[in-house]
């Protein structure tokens, strides 16, 4: 969840035109479908403090990315107190699940603890290397490592492809360089 707002949100390109808010709105019901009741509050006043929400937590994944897990721990101590997690099981369609958040909290605060939550129980976990920044030079996304071996570099296979094709052109020039030279 925290990665989709930094992703769809939180553009790491300055060319980016922010997106209009109609289209915000669809990309965060997108986001929050995963819990109907959010959706069905969305409104276009709610896109600013989302933005801001994506943007606080993409310096949490800039932070770790550049080893500073005390910074993201800072960051992510401030969202809290700010918002703090109020944990409580609520039934919902027969099963019981765990909220990270108080059950009456307004929408962006809620989120905002989900997502502080989420990110701090990781860390707190030892699993802080699991967030990470697509390594592809001019592509800036934000992922999850939920592999077996914690070795994931790139946001998806196709950012880890682009990455293997340049190399793979630049070492073969290099050698038919290399040749002609000789």
């Amino acid at each position: 969840m925290s990665e989709a707002l930094v992703n769809e949100l939180d553009s790491n390109d300055e060319r980016d035109v922010p997106a209009p808010a109609r289209a915000a709105v669809a990309t965060l019901s997108r986001i929050l479908a995963i819990d109907p009741p959010s959706v069905a509050q969305l409104t276009q006043a709610h896109v600013p403090a989302f933005v801001a929400l994506a943007q606080r937590i993409r310096s949490v994944f800039t932070d770790l990315r550049n080893r500073e897990v005390d910074a993201a721990a800072a960051t992510l101590n401030e969202m809290l107190a700010a918002h703090p997690a109020h944990p409580h099981l609520a039934k919902e369609r027969g099963t019981w699940r765990l909220h990270h958040h108080p059950h009456d909290a307004p929408l962006v605060p809620m989120w905002t603890a989900i997502c502080a939550a989420g990110l701090a129980e990781m860390i707190g976990d030892g699993a802080a290397q699991r967030l990470g920044t697509c390594e592809r030079a001019d592509c800036g996304r934000v992922y999850v490592d939920v592999s077996k071996n914690a070795s994931r570099r790139f946001c998806s296979l196709t950012c880890q492809n682009r990455v293997k094709v340049a190399t793979f052109r630049e070492r073969t020039s290099k050698r038919r360089a290399a040749r002609r030279s000789r």
